[in-house]
């Protein structure tokens, strides 16, 4: 190469033994890993099948935006950062290490083509100069938050200590290297790795000679490598797994409905119900396990937790993985998990909304839960009760089946018929059917729809659909229930199914399909918004308030509809519409699902009261709803904040149907 041309001289200042030494440590540091790589996918494959080869254009999306992009990392702005830079620093530098190798072992030797030389050379010592002093940046971010700052979230151990160590040291004493030899063969083109020749600069600037620093650099090189490679080898057996496990775990991620629990396949003959055994989860369960990487936001957001609760999702899926690699034996029921971490769950899928590494959480809370709910019969509290009068009259609170349409009384609600084909099948649910205050909001939705003229009609055969009894474990009585549903409503004609209960909206459009009922299903917000932008309904009576929207983690987080209901609020004449802290795909549980409406809890505080908290902090005058559940939960809350007369509570479709003229 002429002395004019910028180069990477790969090995200036190593002697050959120590090239020899590399490459052999090299060869064996990646046997290691290979070997270590090999072990941790057997674990994973001896859990039972699933499917999630499927899709595969959208999996590698979902790598590109999620693992690469780091884009759910990033909605958080302090850890966002911090881990993208480390992340971004990493890759860049081992992109870096990748390209060294091939230029100087692949296409230098066999094809004689330089490939870090003259311009691209610099632009490489310059993105490489630069990315590692973010990652290092990085580093000192993640070492203040964890030791300084040390949110009840992360874990301040010996063993993060020892992880991010190790990385700074690899990462600095690579400046060194660089700092070294820049400064005795001081070319040029020093200044295109700034961080390395400033570095240098202080060097000389020190007094120190050209042989002093010839030493330093040798004797840095070999301490470099050697732990750069013990890096390599230590990949598969420490935290450090979660590099391969957290890509690998979004990649195959699950592509379905967030809502859709899976089905137990011949309940009747099934050798298990629920998880009990390690053996009894899936080999994609088994990788959620490792790819965690204890990060704690599934934990930080978790509304149960908040609350006091026995639980930690953070701490289930941590115990699950060190049981999963003997660190923590005995059995899971009972020893490993308490009953009261498993039943505190709402089911609301924070944690899995937050989780960088797409975990399914809340998927392996319901497996567990089965196991208690059909093998042990050890359902919590009042939930038993509950159940069994959903099996007897077909709602949860046990009343008679023939009261069911007490609330339409009056209002000439059509009824479906035999061989009648209307647009709309109205889906009313157990809560507006029975609950005195939600009947409140039948009757609004049924006023919209007839002002609008729209065809529809409701099912005097409708039941409860048992999703509760799914969420609380029990498969059994959840299938027997949809088995009849879906009977009842392949007897009539329909275009459309409409519900305002986002459970109803849920389990009928994404858990149905299951039982052989595909319809298509709209909430009762996403169709007033429809009459409204036609014009079909005006709303015209003003009404002087501040409203603050509640989404309702089944809606919005479950199937991402938050924007119709607050455009419906918006119609209202006078109404201002203003956002709680939490909000749409990441609003705040009212504590009601899960099961939780059905059952006590036992918590330092109660979610709901939480959440009128934070609608009290906000000073409006309204919270908006659009689910019974969540109307329901924050209308006790705010009976006991005493805040009747300041703060009301009320359904989108209420709001509408007192604005109509």
């Amino acid at each position: 190469m002429s002395a004019s041309v910028p180069f990477r001289d790969t090995f200036w200042n190593v002697p050959a033994w120590a090239q020899v030494g590399l490459y052999v440590g090299g060869a064996i540091a990646v046997a290691i890993f290979a070997w270590g790589l090999w072990e941790r996918a057997r674990l994973w494959r001896r859990g039972l099948p699933e499917d999630r080869f499927d899709r595969i254009p959208a999996r590698l999306g979902l790598v590109a935006r999620h693992a690469l992009g780091q884009a759910r990392v990033l909605t958080q702005a302090y850890p966002g950062v911090m881990h993208a830079i480390m992340f971004w620093g990493f890759l860049a530098l081992f992109m870096g290490t990748v390209l060294a190798t091939i230029d100087w072992d692949i296409t230098l030797p066999l094809f004689g083509v330089k490939l870090l030389k003259g311009g691209f050379y610099l632009f490489y010592e310059t993105t490489l100069d630069l990315f590692g002093l973010f990652f290092v940046i990085g580093l000192g971010m993640a070492v203040w938050r964890r030791f300084v700052a040390r949110p009840d979230r992360l874990d301040p151990t010996a063993r993060f200590a020892a992880a991010l160590a190790l990385l700074f040291v690899i990462n600095v004493s690579g400046f060194v290297l660089e700092a070294c030899r820049l400064a005795v063969v001081r070319p040029a083109w020093g200044p295109w790795s700034p961080v390395g020749w400033a570095l240098g600069q202080a060097l000389l600037a020190l007094g120190t000679s050209d042989g002093a620093l010839r030493g330093v650099h040798l004797s840095v090189w070999l301490f470099h490598a050697v732990l750069s490679l013990a890096f390599v080898a230590l990949v598969p057996f420490s935290y450090f797994m979660h590099l391969v496990t957290t890509p690998l775990n979004v990649f195959f991620a699950k592509l379905g409905p967030r809502g859709a629990l899976r089905k137990i396949e011949n309940i009747e003959e099934a050798e298990s119900l629920g998880v009990s055994r390690l053996e009894e989860f899936s080999w994609k369960r088994r990788l959620d396990f490792d790819a965690c990487v204890e990060c704690g936001r599934c934990q930080a957001a978790c509304p149960a937790h908040m609350a006091g609760s026995a639980l930690s999702p953070k701490q289930i899926i941590v115990k699950l993985k060190r049981h999963m690699h003997g660190e923590l034996p005995g059995p899971i029921h009972g020893e490993l998990i308490k009953p009261e971490e498993l039943w505190a769950c709402t089911t609301c899928m924070a944690c899995v909304e937050e989780c960088p590494a797409f975990i399914d959480i809340v998927d392996t809370i319901v497996d567990l839960r089965r196991y208690l709910a059909l093998s042990e019969g050890a359902l919590p509290s009042t939930a038993p009760q509950s159940l069994q009068n959903i099996q007897r009259a077909g709602n949860p609170w046990g009343l008679p089946a023939g009261e069911r349409l007490a609330w339409a009384q009056g209002l000439d609600v059509p009824i479906l018929e035999p061989g009648k084909e209307v647009e709309y099948l109205y889906w009313v649910g157990c809560s507006a059917s029975y609950d005195k205050r939600n009947q409140a909001i039948a009757r609004a939705v049924v006023k919209i729809l007839k002002s609008a003229g729209v065809s529809f009609a409701v099912m005097q055969e409708e039941r409860c659909h048992g999703e509760v009894a799914r969420r609380l474990g029990e498969e059994y009585l959840y299938q027997t229930l949809q088995q009849e549903n879906v009977a009842a409503l392949g007897r009539y004609r329909f275009k459309k199914v409409v519900t305002h209960c986002p459970h109803c909206f849920n389990t009928i459009k994404n858990e149905f399909p299951q039982f052989g009922g595909n319809h298509e299903v709209v909430h009762h917000s996403q169709l007033i918004e429809e009459l409204l932008r036609a014009g079909r309904i005006r709303p015209t009576k003003p009404l002087d308030a501040t409203l603050a929207f509640h989404d309702s983690c089944y809606l919005g987080r479950y199937n991402g509809i938050t924007e119709a209901p607050r455009n419906v609020a918006r119609a209202v004449p006078g109404l201002r519409v203003v956002e709680l802290p939490r909000n749409r795909a990441r609003g705040l549980c009212c504590g009601g699902g899960g099961g939780h409406m059905w059952m006590e809890v036992k918590a330092k505080r109660r979610v709901n009261l939480i959440r009128v908290e934070e609608a009290l902090e906000a000073k409006v005058d309204m919270v908006g709803t659009g689910c019974p559940f969540c109307l329901a939960m924050v209308d006790l809350g705010r009976k006991v904040k005493e805040a009747e007369q300041t703060l009301q509570v009320k359904d989108v479709s209420e709001l509408v149907a007192e604005s109509l003229s």
